[in-house]
């Protein structure tokens, strides 16, 4: 499996990361509906203030390979005050889906979250349809949690999304097992 490195998130890297949404929709599956298309820099540099609180409301990365391509990006958003880290913004590059990227750069976002002690939940939210999405955060341990149906509305569409969680106790269960084939478990919604 590809060792991915985090580098933060900056404003160099703002076309790039623009330019991986070619339409609204795609726009709303990666970011959540609050969010307009085109992305642009104001959107982007509000994503970036929120991490120079202290502590930080949210942090955001790029995922780099070993020749310091930028392949993917995550974030996490905080609840400090309930130890829980909402990860969110997910995606790789179009160009490199495919490749077997996605769980190592969710891994180590997951080493990001977990390591402040105080973080004892991950939690994320995916929309129903996405299922190879879905099929990742399962083989990393996240367990479905529940379903809010007819939860956002993007065109004349009405999207479910799936509420997916770990706590610190599994994740260090997978991590000691090897997780990179572990299988999540589905509760009833």
């Amino acid at each position: 499996m590809q060792k991915l490195h985090l580098l933060p998130f900056t404003e160099r890297h703002f076309e790039m990361l623009s330019g991986w949404f070619r339409d609204p929709r795609e726009l709303a599956q990666w970011g959540g509906t609050a969010l307009a298309h085109p992305l642009d820099r104001t959107q982007l540099n509000h994503m970036l203030d929120e991490g120079g609180f202290s502590p930080p409301a949210r942090l955001c990365w790029m995922a780099g390979d070993d020749a310091g391509n930028a392949v993917g990006h995550a974030q996490l958003a905080f609840d400090w005050r309930d130890g829980v880290a909402r990860m969110c913004r997910v995606a790789i590059d179009p160009h490199k889906r495919g490749e077997g990227l996605a769980v190592p750069m969710l891994r180590a976002v997951m080493e990001k979250a977990f390591s402040h002690r105080q973080i004892e939940r991950v939690e994320l939210n995916v929309y129903s349809w996405n299922k190879a999405a879905i099929r990742t955060y399962l083989r990393l341990g996240f367990v479905q949690e529940g379903i809010r149906r007819s939860s956002a509305r993007v065109g004349s569409e009405r999207w479910d999304t799936v509420m997916m969680g770990i706590l610190r106790p599994e994740w260090l269960k997978t991590e000691e097992a090897g997780s990179s084939v572990s299988m999540g478990r589905v509760l009833p919604a």
